[in-house]
This record gives structure tokens, C-alpha cells and sequence, in this order.
């Protein structure tokens, strides 16, 4: 190959992987915006859940009832029991 060649299959490279360096970033950028969000999702539904576990505990609702109305575990619906 001559020089020129050379400089031009050289620059070629360069440019195709900087390129495809990009195109990585940018999905892994993406994928990581959507686990994020979901992990948003999950943690305000889990607050809403347990906010509503300890409207019923103030209201006096059995431990039982409420972590087979919102899907907490007993252990975590007394932990949300304020002491008296």
C-alpha cells in the first residue's frame, strides 16, 4: 500500500470506531435511563404501599389484613408500627 492509501485506511479506522465507541455510549446511556426509571417505578410504588400500611395501622387494622391487602410482609408492615 502506498502512503496515502495508508493515511486514508488509517483515518477510515479512526473514524469508523470512534463512531461505533459512540453508538455504544449512547445505547448503554439509554439502557441505563430505562433501568433507572424503572427502579424509580418500583421504589414509589413500595412508599405507596407502606404509606397506606400505616393509614391502616392508624386505623387499627390487624398486621395480618394489611400485608395481605398490600402485599408487604407482616415483619415489614409492624416495622412501620410507630412505637406508643
Amino acid at each position: 500500500m502506498t502512503n496515502i492509501v495508508k493515511e486514508i485506511w488509517h483515518d477510515a479506522l479512526d473514524e469508523g470506531m470512534q463512531k461505533g465507541i459512540e453508538k455504544g455510549i449512547e445505547i448503554g446511556m439509554e439502557k441505563g435511563m430505562e433501568k433507572g426509571i424503572e427502579k424509580g417505578i418500583e421504589k414509589g410504588l413500595d412508599e405507596g404501599k407502606k404509606e397506606v400500611a400505616r393509614a391502616m395501622l392508624a386505623r387499627g387494622m390487624e398486621t395480618a389484613t394489611i400485608a395481605e391487602l398490600t402485599g408487604l410482609d407482616r415483619a415489614e408492615v409492624e416495622g412501620l408500627r410507630k412505637p406508643i
